[in-house]
């Protein structure tokens, strides 16, 4: 009874501050845009993987070209570590260079599989959402189910890209690769 008093009361503050009829929630593409943006934040980059101090940090987007308009929302106007971001469509692999970050929306894991086996690890921060991406030589695995939100990463990858990641990111991770056998 109590917890009906609640919502009842709730749904009448509601009606009185005329909150909208529908909820609005986030689509996929609007999670995946928000959940980059947050990354790049948590992720450092060596020097050497910007041609200058003014350089901007170049998200690129492979094989999903709906997601690119919905980061142009989530970033503009704002800076990661002092940094302009840039966002660019690709069409394959081979057009990332001068990307800090790209996702790959690729969801066959065999195209993934033969792509990072032939990936010589550049400073660029790969990030997919496909199963197996992460144990396949990727970096960061997004994983969306029934509304919530978790990711893999594997350290043993980023770091032969010399990407390294705040410690307040790796504690919601769930690690893969050789690397983390025994950590956590």
């Amino acid at each position: 009874m109590r917890c009906l008093t609640r919502i009842a009361a709730c749904l009448a503050c509601a009606a009185v501050l005329g909150a909208p009829a529908e909820v609005r929630t986030a689509t996929e593409d609007q999670v995946r845009a928000g959940f980059l943006f947050q990354l790049a934040q948590y992720a450092s980059w060596p020097a050497d993987a910007y041609p200058s101090e003014a350089s901007p940090l170049r998200f690129c987007v492979v094989g999903q070209d709906e997601l690119v308009e919905n980061l142009e929302g989530i970033v503009s106007g704002k800076t990661i570590q002092g940094r302009a971001i840039v966002i660019a469509r690709v069409r394959d692999l081979g057009g990332l260079q001068g990307c800090h970050l790209a996702f790959i929306g690729w969801k066959r894991v065999s195209q993934l599989r033969d792509a990072l086996a032939r990936w010589s690890y550049p400073p660029i921060l790969l990030v997919g959402e496909a199963a197996g991406f992460s144990e396949a030589g990727g970096m960061v695995n997004l994983i969306i189910r029934s509304g919530r939100v978790s990711f893999e990463i594997n350290l043993e990858a980023a770091g032969r890209a010399r990407i390294e990641f705040r410690s307040q990111l790796l504690r919601f991770a769930h690690l893969v690769g050789a690397q983390t056998r025994g950590a956590r």
